[in-house]
């Protein structure tokens, strides 16, 4: 599989920056995602929590392209020029990163430690109107009411995006027209120069009061009710059907199978060969009232998988007559997989969860 290049030389970019002794700022980007939250919540809309009809510096950002996300930032910007930038409002104070606009807000995200234990971070999410701009304890409080009217935010989509600041669009920065001061450093606007985005849902509320508003996270691993993969882990047995999805021998997807997908051995590891002490022969799918004899092997369709069986002697009964018949069957087990197949094994168990390894 190729590598996208300009994702390559981004990701070369940002872990270059990363290790240097003296690296730009970083910038901490927030997005809260409510296009699928108000699904079968009484259809809630995001027009409910909204920048529009919100005191200077906001007013006019009613045409923000939100697309049912939030995006917010905490960087203390140098702003020039304040007075002209309040005549803008659309240009006070934000970041534009990957041609998305974020708004400044008192927010942050604190938590993101990962134990030696194993245990996953239970990052914070906190809104405050602690800050020198008096609009702000006006949009804090419209947050907290937009917030009451649909109950609360457990199972938000909350996204933390990471950058360095010489890598945001070109047209936050003054040498472009921007009010970002970078007469200290040298740019190089990148969408794809980014750490790996930190992917949470708030779990539950930890405080709420006049000033604060926090928010415990949970990664989608830590959630209540959720198991990833979506199946019980098994050990030393695969939960695929034989010869059905996830198994595919016979199917020939793998490349790999042995015995041409012809049958091999019984649910116990046996070699049918052996067992009825005779070469293989096909005959297709089985007919009633015809005759077969030891080593002819057919199959029947079962809920669309071929099932295949081989006489131990002559006979014209049906193939589930254990009498005359022995069916091709996997054990479930490792061993049953290596009969069938070269590596690697299509095993549908979890071996590495066998605490005795």
């Amino acid at each position: 599989m190729s590598v996208n290049p300009n994702l390559a030389a981004g990701s070369k970019k940002i872990f270059s920056e990363s290790s240097k002794l003296e690296p730009s700022t970083l910038i901490n980007l927030f997005e809260l995602d409510f296009t699928q939250f108000g699904i079968n919540r009484d259809n809630y809309a995001l027009s409910q929590i909204t920048f529009a009809n919100i005191p200077p510096p906001y007013a006019g950002l009613s045409n923000v392209d939100t697309n049912g996300i939030l995006r917010f930032h905490n960087l203390n910007i140098n702003l020039e020029n304040i007075s002209t930038n309040l005549i803008n409002p659309e240009l006070y104070g934000q970041i534009i990163w990957k041609g998305k606009r974020y708004i400044p807000f008192p927010i942050t995200m604190e938590g993101f430690e990962i134990a030696s234990r194993g245990t996953l971070p239970k990052p914070r999410l906190l809104f405050s109107n602690h800050a020198q701009i008096d609009s702000y304890n006006t949009f804090f409080t419209i947050i907290k009411n937009s917030i009451r009217s649909i109950g609360d935010l457990i199972g938000l989509n909350v996204t933390r995006r990471r950058t360095f600041i010489k890598y945001l669009d070109a047209v936050n920065f003054k040498s472009s027209g921007g009010i970002i001061n970078n007469d200290d450093f040298q740019i190089d606007p990148d969408p794809n120069a980014e750490l790996a985005p930190d992917i949470y849902y708030i779990d539950r509320k930890l405080r709420e009061n006049r000033t604060v508003l926090e928010y415990e996270l949970s990664s989608i691993l830590d959630l209540e009710n959720i198991r990833l993969p979506l199946r019980t882990l098994y050990s030393e047995s695969c939960s695929f059907d034989y010869r059905g999805e996830g198994c595919g021998y016979g199917l020939g997807i793998y490349g790999n199978q042995l015995n041409q997908g012809n049958p091999i051995a019984n649910d116990k590891d046996q070699l049918i060969t052996s067992l009825i002490n005779s070469s293989l022969v096909n005959r297709g799918a089985w007919q009633q009232n015809t005759t077969y004899t030891a080593g002819n092997y057919v199959f029947v369709n079962i809920d669309g998988i071929k099932n295949f069986f081989v006489a131990k002697a002559t006979t014209t009964t049906s193939p589930f007559d254990t009498n005359y018949w022995v069916a091709d069957q996997c054990s479930k087990r490792l061993s049953g997989c290596r009969k069938r197949f070269g590596s690697p094994l299509p095993f549908g168990g979890f071996p590495a969860t066998n605490k005795d390894l």
